[in-house]
């Protein structure tokens, strides 16, 4: 298989992180908030995934405030189950995109919980002997679609490649073609990694010039591609159009078409970092809009995450993760490789 379309290079997405001056200070808060509010965000959306926002309101009159506290002793979902091991992979060196397909059809086996079609029919390939990008590359030509299911695990590779922008591009690419082959779930995958270096390193991220620059990098265009697929693009939009961002998620709460668009993801998790709303404000308003809620939920508790630290999630939700500790050793772990 011819695996060019990969993207491997954007050196303007990758001059402007490395121009970016950071700080330490509270660096490890933020990393421990991006995979903390990563599951935090998947666990709120998991109960009313796919539902439409008038549903939800009538359900849930006063909002939706807690986690399921059973999810403390259940199996991850996809979006975290598919992070952790992720970047587990990572640590691992070497061949990580071949050891993270190898996890995903361990973790099919064995958990398998919320897993999407595209993936679940990527591992069926990965089974059939296929390798990374092959795989994905052969499923997507079955199936030319952009659904979410790269940018809902990206954000370890944020942690991992921190302090290194054209790993952080590569190996965002690399591992969204694991399941993901379509050329707009891995710019989503890099663009929302883009975001979430910047933030960790405390610097308020200027999207109209990160989408410039991923633009001059070959990135399609998004906001035409948004407009073609019938879904939600105000935040393209108002970045396209240089006017501000909706403050609120009003513009979430309309028809979605395809609710797993991977430009829904996208949009969310770009609103999540300029939204002047809270970390639980925010986040309850992403999940209360409707649709793909749990995947929703994770980039957005990514994002906000990484903003805020993890010290900004409330603790009745940091109280029922599950695995915690594993989590929090993990963010770590990622970090610890750029220090």
């Amino acid at each position: 298989m011819n695996d060019s379309n990969v993207v491997v290079d954007a050196p303007n997405v990758s001059a402007m992180l490395g121009s970016a001056v950071g700080s330490d200070e509270g660096l490890r808060d933020r990393a421990w908030g991006v995979m903390l509010g990563l599951a935090a965000g998947n666990l709120l959306g998991l109960p009313m995934e796919g539902w439409h926002h008038r549903e939800i309101d009538r359900w849930y009159p006063n909002g939706i405030l807690d986690i399921d506290a059973g999810e403390a002793y259940s199996p991850m979902d996809d979006d975290l189950a598919q992070a952790v091991d992720l970047g587990e992979a990572l640590l691992e060196g070497g061949d990580y995109a071949g050891e993270f397909g190898r996890r995903l059809v361990t973790w099919r086996r064995d958990n398998g919980r919320g897993i999407g079609i595209t993936t679940s029919r990527v591992i069926d390939v990965l089974e059939a002997g296929h390798r990374p990008p092959d795989a994905a590359q052969i499923v997507y030509e079955e199936n030319p679609i952009a659904p979410n299911g790269g940018v809902m695990r990206c954000a370890p590779v944020a942690l991992a490649r921190f302090g290194e922008p054209e790993r952080l591009v590569s190996d965002s690419a690399a591992t969204c073609v694991v399941t993901h082959y379509a050329p707009t779930t891995q710019w989503s995958f890099i663009i929302v990694n883009a975001v979430l270096v910047l933030l960790l390193k405390g610097t308020q991220p200027d999207l109209s010039v990160l989408m410039e620059a991923a633009s001059a990098d070959g990135c399609p265009d998004l906001l035409g591609t948004a407009v073609k697929d019938r879904i939600p693009s105000d935040v393209l939009e108002s970045i396209a159009n240089a006017i501000p961002v909706p403050e609120d998620c009003s513009w979430l709460r309309r028809h979605q078409r395809l609710i797993g668009h991977t430009l829904i993801a996208l949009q969310v998790g770009w609103w999540s970092a300029i939204t002047p709303l809270n970390f639980e404000g925010a986040l309850r308003q992403v999940v209360e809009a409707g649709g793909d809620t749990d995947t929703n939920g994770a980039v957005a508790g990514a994002v906000l995450g990484a903003r805020y630290g993890s010290s900004a999630i409330p603790g009745r939700w940091l109280d029922v993760i599950p695995q915690r500790d594993r989590i929090e050793g993990l963010a770590d772990a990622l970090l610890e490789g750029v220090r």
